[in-house]
């Protein structure tokens, strides 16, 4: 059974078809990154993957389950998402922030227990912003503030995580800190779903890619077999070189 499944899934914004009969699946246990160019429908289809948008044709299915026959409450205590970006308005600590984690586990007004607490502290240090439990969440850099809202998606207990360009506008060595993260939590049995822009941070770490192009699934399987020149051109409209990485023996692309 995979950890989620759509089934012959189509989305519309208004009368523009975004999603166009998408099948796919996010195995348990796997780290599958979502690549594509822009306006793909990338992000519209993790958003459908975890809820937030309903297809208007097909299903989503969370082991063995429709996702939207399960309550709110069930589908956050087995997915958590995180946004490309997050913009918090008032000014929380960081400890809270990741508290925030804990609602789908919590009655309204409900005050926090030593099973919540316990679990905040595990997110903090899993994301290892522990050191950062006092600060004002907007005092932050971009890299911190994404680790804080990785670890308040790890405060919800998930099963299955969700991620929109997690290292958007981050430089190196927080790109390469987030991809650890999200390596080393799936390794603890977490699967993971990626859109990434970035193709080599992509075919670092992903074990499967699935590319989108125009509403539609243009190709899947392992980096090594699906990252080519020919794909690269008819895709993204551009000539590339692509050498095996020394270490990792994974495709990297260069201009």
């Amino acid at each position: 059974m995979n950890a989620l499944e759509a089934r012959s899934i189509q989305f519309y914004y208004d009368k523009t078809q975004i999603i166009d009969n998408i099948s796919m699946s996010l195995s348990r246990g796997e780290f599958l990154g979502i690549i594509g160019p822009n306006g793909a429908g990338k992000s519209t289809m993790l958003r459908l993957l975890c809820g937030i948008l309903r297809p208007k044709q097909g299903e989503i299915q969370l082991f063995g389950k429709n996702l939207h026959e399960q309550s709110q409450r069930t589908i956050a205590q087995n997915i958590a998402f995180v946004p490309q970006e997050t913009h918090f308005a008032l000014n929380f600590s960081v400890e809270d922030v990741v508290l925030m984690g804990r609602y789908p586990y919590k009655r309204p007004f409900q005050p926090e227990d030593q099973k919540d607490h316990t679990a905040v502290e595990h997110a903090m240090n899993a994301a290892n912003v522990e050191q950062f439990r006092n600060r004002p969440i907007n005092s932050l850099s971009s890299g911190e503030r994404q680790r804080v809202v990785i670890a308040r998606a790890l405060a919800q207990a998930p099963r299955i995580l969700l991620l929109d360009e997690p290292t958007s506008h981050l430089d190196l060595h927080h790109q390469h800190t987030i991809m650890e993260l999200l390596e080393r939590l799936n390794n603890e049995g977490i699967s993971i779903a990626v859109v990434h822009h970035d193709l080599n941070l992509a075919s670092l770490y992903c074990k499967n890619l699935i590319l989108i192009h125009a509403g539609k699934i243009y190709a899947e399987g392992k980096p090594a077999g699906l990252l080519n020149k020919k794909m690269v051109r008819e895709v993204y409209g551009i000539e590339v070189t692509i050498v095996s990485h020394p270490e990792k023996n994974v495709p990297q692309i260069f201009l």
